[in-house]
């Protein structure tokens, strides 16, 4: 018996066959994580995803954002320094 996945996954649990789900977290065999569309190994999820408030959310895109002093001097703004 062979399962098919559907092409494209908008929930956070699909049904394959009566009595067979995934749901997003849940492990294959060889330890990759199901992420709603693929399976994805440990180290992509820790790449992507954070562990916060029970449960996997995106990283912060602006978690880089801050300014510190090694940023300073650079960016179109720069020359305002130079002699």
């Amino acid at each position: 018996m062979s399962l098919v996945a559907p092409a494209v996954v908008h929930a956070s649990e699909i049904t394959l066959v009566p009595a067979v789900k995934l749901q997003i977290g849940d492990r294959d065999n060889y330890g990759n994580y199901w992420d709603g569309g693929r399976w994805r190994d440990h180290e992509w999820w820790g790449r992507h995803y954070d562990w916060r408030d029970n449960h996997w959310r995106a990283h912060d895109e602006h978690r880089h954002d801050h300014h510190d002093d090694h940023d300073r001097g650079r960016g179109p703004d720069r020359d305002w320094r130079h002699h």
